[in-house]
């Protein structure tokens, strides 16, 4: 996909509605093949979606999820992740998209921080500097990228992050993820929409971790 066309896509009306095999999770097998004009697909080979792939997941949701628009962005996701059509993905069994979504969905989840871990404060990465390697550099902008900087965001750039965020939505949230990335990190934005979604976690949770407050202290909090 060039540039054009991720950029494309990337607008807001754009879209269109860890790797181990010790198991084979990245492939679904079908009992029963499903004919597709002309086409006999008789599995799923899945791979690690993109953040393009997710943005586009999430656009899905809309404004209110329901768990029919939380359903229809893991068709969606599913169908990106494998190269088919979402035709497909809606003639699959129905628990053969619960593996498929279980396996695409990990990448994510594996790399984001868990809100609710009581260790929350002392497991962030708070140094004043995080690089990321890639060792496959990733084309955006006429340029490749092997390799992206980051540090703890300034002021201006939480508040423009804030903003970003103030919609509410999943969508939203994503996106002003991903605008703090771009800033912090220089890269073009068609590169970081083919980042592995997995990495963009692991750099989002990183410039964001930086806002979540410590522990309560003064005078106003102590014990009486």
């Amino acid at each position: 996909m060039s540039d054009a066309e991720l950029l494309e896509l990337y607008s807001p009306s754009g879209f269109q509605g860890v790797e181990s095999d010790e198991e084979d999770n990245s492939v679904v097998v079908l009992d029963t093949p499903i004919l597709h004009q002309g086409k006999e697909y008789d599995r799923l080979n899945l791979c690690e979606p993109s953040l393009y792939d997710v943005l586009g997941a999430a656009q899905v949701i809309g404004k209110r999820p329901s768990l029919q628009s939380i359903y229809d962005s893991q068709i969606v996701l599913v169908a990106k992740a494998a190269g088919v059509p979402q035709v497909v993905i809606q003639k699959l069994p129905s628990r053969a998209l619960d593996r498929a979504v279980e396996y695409v969905t990990a990448f994510e989840r594996g790399a984001r921080r868990e809100m609710n871990d009581p260790d929350l404060q002392g497991s962030l990465d708070l140094r004043p500097e995080k690089v990321l390697i890639f060792r496959d550099a990733i084309p955006g902008g006429g340029k490749e990228f092997s390799e992206m900087r980051l540090r703890e965001p300034s002021v201006a750039e939480r508040r423009r992050f804030k903003s970003g965020e103030g919609a509410g939505t999943i969508e939203a949230a994503l996106r002003a993820e991903m605008a703090l990335v771009e800033e912090i990190s220089e890269w073009h934005r068609a590169a970081l929409l083919r980042l592995p979604i997995s990495k963009f976690a692991e750099a989002a949770d990183y410039v964001t971790g930086f806002f979540i407050p410590g522990p309560p202290t003064g005078t106003a909090y102590q014990e009486i």
